[in-house]
């Protein structure tokens, strides 16, 4: 049988290289899963942010964050879902309306009101064609990162796992995927095909399947769920994957479901505010400048005709001028003095036009309303006290802050900005001048003289608690009645007084858990509320410890037949002594079962330590013990685990 190229593949990198930045990888149950080729993201776990709204962001190194949105968290296994179905849109909640081409090396992050932050980092490895078929045999060609001076990610080849899925599998081989790992053709744990992964060069793997029946090999080369890379960034003790990666090659990206923003490559041109002055034969056109999204195609100018009313034959005369990015206003002349016209404003990303801000003419004498709330001062009156200034009318509003003039000529003056809002802020002592007009040249205007709102600090907070875990303290206190706090600083010292170098963010809600501690230290917490004026007094000083450190043990087999037992596991401190009991029939710790001990040695990378208790003869007992339970002396504990016979 000739070779034949088929798809529904899974490449399944295990982690990336030790040494890559991983304290901000979420720690099981929690989980930041991307899905780069269909720009999806599913964040799993966060029952404790239950029914919180967290933003996730998509970061590109050396661009900046180029997607964004919030979601509440559910507190069930998945807390939301971004750009599939069931979940929200990319742009839910913030104002990046794009859906991010998520791309190797972009950074998805997650970020809660207390300040608290994960990220996974999307890996690099992919599947670089479908895979070939030859009789019962199946190869895969696939690629990752080798070289630490690549902007991507660097996969370690020995945490790769290459996989095929097909659902059609299970009825011949009861599984849904086959897997490869790296390694010589070895049998699969539940038979049916043989597997392994070589590595010909630095960067370049081959998995290679070698099916029991022609049935199976065809059944898998019929597979049509296209190819997929899986990577996890964290393995934890109990082999929980963190910070995962799932690309699936042949997927396409962009909006995962109807009513989602487009992605990158679709983006319109961008549309903005624009406004128009017009006197006689003379229009002054202002709009404010506008910007792509990140990583779609930037804006290159402006276009602003006026476009004559039409004529017996339904022709509309334009005159206009293209200008460059930087412009903000267009001055046309020439006009007909006696005709109406219509304005229109457009951003260019290179051809594409943006929808036009269409603005027509008017021929009143009625001056436009403008209204400032709170009013202005009359002249020579101090500055009123005001964090921001609330403009409403119903023409176009220009303005200075820095006493300028807002109108030279019976037009806008060069200073002079456009409102793009409905409010001014005022953040320092400001002369404000504010001038509103209509589309010919109609105009109101008000100034006065303004200074940020005096505010007292806030009051001292009160009701610090805290709970101590391993490496953190949980901490809980009043939430403040002050309606202008902003959030709350936690300040963390040791025993002694003294404030550690790193501090934990601002939080916006009254409870912080702070993270990084050492197991079996004291600690000394404060917290103070912090409004404009800046923050408060630290509130009463408390005392918490974290927990001692304790191991982690697991039990991985554990058998017994006439005159042997052995039971196997892993730990991760070196050294400790691990102990078997026997279980009671209520679960509970039995007795310990003489003579089986042992001490945690270290084991091949990428684990920590191994164990291995062995019984034989008439210490392995005349019956199988049941349930076990194995205790570490540096306090970990794995079980109730079955003992099997064999």
């Amino acid at each position: 049988m000739g070779a034949t190229a088929v798809a529904g593949l899974v490449l399944t990198p295990l982690a990336v290289v030790q040494g890559t930045a991983s304290a901000a990888v979420p720690v099981f149950p929690n989980n930041v899963v991307v899905f780069p080729d269909r720009d999806f993201v599913s964040v799993e776990g966060y029952a404790e942010h239950a029914g919180e709204t967290a933003t996730v962001e998509v970061t590109r190194p050396g661009v900046g964050v180029i997607g964004s949105a919030k979601g509440d968290v559910s507190g069930t296994d998945v807390a939301f879902e971004i750009n599939h179905p069931g979940g929200v849109c990319w742009g839910n909640g913030t104002n990046l309306n794009v859906t991010p081409d998520i791309q190797a090396g972009d950074v998805v992050s997650i970020t809660f009101p207390d300040g608290s932050h994960d990220e996974t980092t999307t890996s690099s490895a992919t599947v670089i064609h479908d895979m070939v078929q030859d009789g019962t045999t199946i190869t895969v060609d696939g690629t990752f990162n080798v070289d630490p001076a690549s902007p991507l990610p660097v996969v370690n080849p020995d945490f790769l796992e290459q996989r095929i899925i097909q659902p059609d599998l299970v009825p011949i081989i009861g599984k849904r995927d086959v897997r490869a790992l790296p390694g010589p053709i070895v049998p699969a744990p539940r038979g049916g095909y043989s597997s392994g992964m070589s590595f010909p060069s630095p960067g370049h793997f081959v998995a290679t399947y070698q099916f029991d029946t022609l049935e199976a090999a065809d059944v898998t080369a019929a597979a049509d769920l296209g190819e997929r890379a899986m990577n996890w960034q964290v393995q934890d003790a109990d082999g929980n994957r963190q910070g995962l990666t799932i690309a699936e090659f042949g997927e396409v990206g962009g909006p995962g479901f109807g009513g989602c923003p487009a992605g990158p490559a679709g983006q319109p041109a961008p549309a903005g505010t624009a406004s128009v002055v017009r006197t006689g034969a003379t229009a002054l056109v202002k709009w404010n400048p506008v910007a792509s999204v990140p990583t779609a195609d930037p804006v290159t100018g402006y276009s602003v005709e006026a476009v004559g009313a039409p004529d017996a034959n339904a022709v509309m005369a334009t005159t206009g001028q293209r200008l460059g990015v930087n412009a903000t206003q267009a001055t046309l002349t020439g006009l007909d003095p006696a005709a109406s016209y219509t304005f229109e404003v457009r951003s260019m990303t290179g051809t594409k036009l943006s929808v036009p801000f269409s603005m027509g003419a008017a021929s009143d004498t009625t001056v436009p309303t403008l209204n400032l709330s709170p009013a202005p001062p009359p002249l020579g009156s101090p500055p009123v006290e005001a964090n921001s200034v609330s403009v409403t009318s119903n023409g176009q509003v220009f303005f200075t802050t820095d006493g300028s003039p807002v109108i030279t000529g019976g037009l806008p003056s060069d200073n002079a900005k456009l409102l793009s809002g409905t409010s001014i802020p005022i953040t320092a002592p400001t002369t404000l001048k504010v001038a509103a007009f209509d589309q010919v040249g109609n105009f109101a205007l008000a100034e006065g003289d303004y200074k940020p709102v005096s505010v007292a600090l806030p009051a001292k907070v009160t009701g610090l608690a805290g709970t101590g875990a391993e490496t953190s303290v949980a901490l809980t206190w009043d939430a403040s009645t002050d309606t202008s706090v902003t959030g709350y600083q936690v300040t963390v010292s040791d025993n002694a007084g003294v404030k550690l170098a790193n501090q934990p963010p601002v939080t916006s809600v009254p409870r912080q858990t702070i993270t990084g501690l050492t197991p079996g230290t004291t600690y000394q917490f404060t917290v103070a509320a912090k409004n404009p004026a800046g923050l408060g007094p630290e509130s009463d000083s408390i005392s918490k410890a974290t927990t001692p450190a304790t191991d982690h043990i697991t039990i991985s087999t554990a058998k017994w037949k006439s005159g042997d037992f052995k039971v196997v596991g892993t730990g991760d401190r070196v050294g400790a002594i691990i102990q078997l009991y026997r279980v009671n029939t209520d679960g509970s710790r039995g007795a310990a079962i003489t003579g089986a001990t042992a001490q945690v040695v270290a084991a091949a990378p990428p684990g920590i330590g191994d164990w291995t208790i062995r019984l034989r003869n008439t210490a392995a007992g005349t019956a199988n013990p049941g349930r076990i339970i194995a205790v570490s002396g540096g306090g970990g504990i794995a079980g109730p685990f079955t003992v099997s016979n064999g």
